[in-house]
């Protein structure tokens, strides 16, 4: 009977092992998925600030001041677009990348389900720094650009809350042995 006893305690003990490790499996990987939408959330917000300086002196600069300055205006816009606009869309662009590479490339909808909608997400904010805008009403054509990035991402981080949010049941698949025969 003592041996019995002995085999159930045993075996509760590796039972409760098992739920402890994988409690604190499933913990420390909500934590993470918490940092990686931190850090997605300031990096867009980053990035549509630095697609507004770009657009606000991308606009400064080919809105001519006079028409006696056309004939120099096109020198000087070349050099302004060097020196003051190319720094700005290069400091986006880095951003826009650091938020690129938070997302699956899997072109497979199986293995990435999402791809559609994280592909016209990331289309939205490259579009802010290439607008395709009316001259007429450029400020008000590039915020609609900009709010509808916004709320792409918006739509995004809480599909990622979500996922971060549910209880994790583990299954046979989500583990395998380290040592393998040879």
């Amino acid at each position: 009977m003592t041996i019995f006893v002995t085999l159930i305690a045993a075996l509760l003990g590796l039972l409760a092992a098992f739920a402890a490790a994988w409690i604190s499996r499933s913990v420390k990987i909500s934590e993470f998925r918490q940092t990686w939408i931190d850090e997605l959330r300031n990096d867009i917000a980053a990035y549509v600030g630095e697609a507004e300086k770009w657009f606000r002196k991308w606009e400064e600069i080919n809105t001519p001041q006079s028409e006696e300055m056309s004939v120099l205006y096109s020198k000087e816009k070349e050099r302004r677009y060097r020196t003051e606009l190319f720094p700005i869309a290069n400091d986006a662009g880095v951003i826009l990348q650091r938020i690129k590479l938070r997302f699956n490339p899997e072109v497979d909808t199986k293995a990435n389900p999402d791809k559609a909608q994280d592909d016209a997400f990331l289309k939205s904010l490259y579009d802010l720094i290439n607008p395709n805008v009316d001259p007429s009403n450029t400020w008000s054509a590039w915020q609609e650009l900009a709010d509808d990035a916004v709320e792409k991402a918006r739509k995004i981080l809480k599909r990622e809350w979500e996922v971060t949010k549910k209880v994790q049941i583990p299954c046979l698949s989500d583990f395998e042995l380290l040592c393998k025969k040879k």
